[in-house]
């Protein structure tokens, strides 16, 4: 395994200074001096030096609540491309956002929402607003850590047993539907026990190295992602279990009665935060 650090990949981009492309920096320098905008974050693949030389920057584009309701839903999104290139070539991915909007993606239960922020850079920042929402977008929810991990590995199990149902009765298409969803848990649940987003899915190998996974683990969580079968799974839900027992959850020591308890009307709410895959 190729150490993250020694990877192909790009200098992290800190400051509107280090964008490689000319004509992204003017863009953004245009969009800094418009009377409507309150800050701009650089986010993404730039940021954490994981992007190929010819990737595109991405950011967001912080603006007034007046201006963002003045806008068509596509003048939210500029992409933009270099100039005289055959096929298109992405060099810039930004997105327009909003107080409301900011405010949704805080209240929102899916990483995608949050993983972002923990590495975004604010470059421009008129009232120090930006800041502050990119560090509460950031912060992970420490305050539902436990019925976060608990209803992701009882999402394994679920899966995990009907994975064991349908192969003794036959259904292979139904083992294997199951047997990812269990590996896709196993992958989330990881990451909540790491009191960290689950990153968009295309950076796992970047971001599990980044944060020093133990061998071990990665040995058992990629067995079960590259080749998931009944064997592979049962080390997976094992593993995940002792781990989630040093973590101090010890709920899970009688999952069924831990499952039923997710059932009671005043843990659903939980229920709907945490079972996004």
């Amino acid at each position: 395994m190729t150490p993250a650090a020694t990877r192909p990949g790009t200098l992290p981009v800190r400051s509107l200074k280090d964008v490689p492309e000319p004509a992204v920096r003017a863009w953004i320098e245009d969009a800094l001096r418009r009377p409507e905008t309150l800050g701009f974050l650089l986010c993404g693949s730039r940021v954490n030096g994981w992007a190929e030389p010819d990737g595109d920057t991405d950011g967001f584009l912080y603006v007034t609540e007046a201006h963002y309701r003045s806008l068509d839903v596509d003048q939210t999104e500029v992409r933009l491309s270099a100039e005289g290139e055959a096929p298109k070539r992405l060099i810039g991915d930004f997105s327009i956002f909003s107080d409301a909007a900011l405010e949704e993606q805080l209240r929102s239960p899916l990483d995608i929402d949050h993983w972002p922020y923990v590495d975004a850079v604010v470059v421009h920042d008129t009232g120090g607003a930006l800041e502050t929402w990119r560090r509460r977008i950031a912060a992970f929810p420490e305050e539902g850590f436990r019925e976060r991990a608990v209803q992701k590995y009882i999402q394994l199990v679920i899966a995990y047993h009907y994975a064991t149902m349908d192969d003794v009765r036959g259904y292979p298409v139904d083992r294997q539907l199951n047997l990812y969803r269990a590996a896709l848990a196993g992958v989330h649940l990881w990451f909540t026990l790491q009191r960290r987003w689950a990153p968009p899915l295309k950076w796992w190998t970047r971001e599990v190295e980044r944060l020093e996974i133990r061998p071990d683990t990665q040995a058992v969580m990629e067995g079960s992602i590259l080749n998931p079968t009944i064997e592979t799974l049962t080390h997976l839900r094992d593993h995940l279990k002792t781990e989630m027992k040093h973590a101090g959850i010890s709920e899970i020591d009688d999952v069924l009665r831990a499952f039923f308890t997710t059932l009671l009307p005043e843990h659903r709410p939980a229920v709907y935060r945490n079972s996004y895959l």
